[in-house]
């Protein structure tokens, strides 16, 4: 068992699936099942959610792991707002974009949280370090669309738009053509 976990130090990814693992044991995978418990009862391997393992939690970019494990997502609401110094205060939570149901986790005490859109909404982001985030703008009107289905605050007050582009501010909110969004957006900018 030190041996696996010796060999997952060496890879230089921070987490690590069930089928990750199975690569790199010689072990049959009913006792590759059984070692790894047995691991994770000791403390030498933690188990982030089901069928994802680190063995150092710490070393576990949340971001990264946070897209890989619910797709397809992106980074976008408060974390995004706050990414870009929109939002003046630090997101107690990484929040995300999805065309998937609303899910929520828990992992080194950040909770992840996906909020479900429609699917004509999924774009305006793009990669930066192999993660994908909403544009500024974007963020911006996915906070404005999941606060008008209640789903989660809108606070102006503790926002700077200053750093907002307001023409593509107007372009998308045309594409989301949804005139709740457009009075709400004439009131702020």
């Amino acid at each position: 068992m030190n041996k696996l976990i010796q060999k997952l130090n060496k890879i230089p990814k921070g987490y690590f699936t069930f089928n990750d693992i199975k690569k790199i044991s010689a072990t049959r995978e009913a006792s590759l099942k059984v070692a790894i418990n047995r691991l994770v009862k000791k403390g030498k391997l933690k188990r982030l959610i089901r069928g994802y393992y680190a063995v150092d939690s710490l070393r576990v970019d949340l971001e990264k792991f946070s897209i890989d494990i619910y797709k397809p997502s992106y980074l976008s609401f408060e974390w995004a707002l706050a990414y870009y110094n929109i939002l003046s205060q630090q997101s107690h939570a990484i929040t995300l974009a999805s065309i998937k149901r609303c899910k929520s986790y828990e992992i080194n005490n950040t909770v992840i949280r996906y909020h479900q859109i429609q699917e004509k909404y999924f774009w305006g982001f793009k990669k930066i370090n192999s993660i994908l985030i909403a544009e500024p703008e974007k963020a911006f009107l996915d906070q404005i669309y999941l606060s008008l289905n209640g789903c989660v605050l809108f606070d102006v007050e503790e926002m700077d738009l200053k750093n907002l582009n307001i023409k593509k501010i107007k372009k998308y909110l045309k594409k989301f053509d949804n005139k709740g969004m457009d009075k709400k957006i004439l009131k702020y900018l």
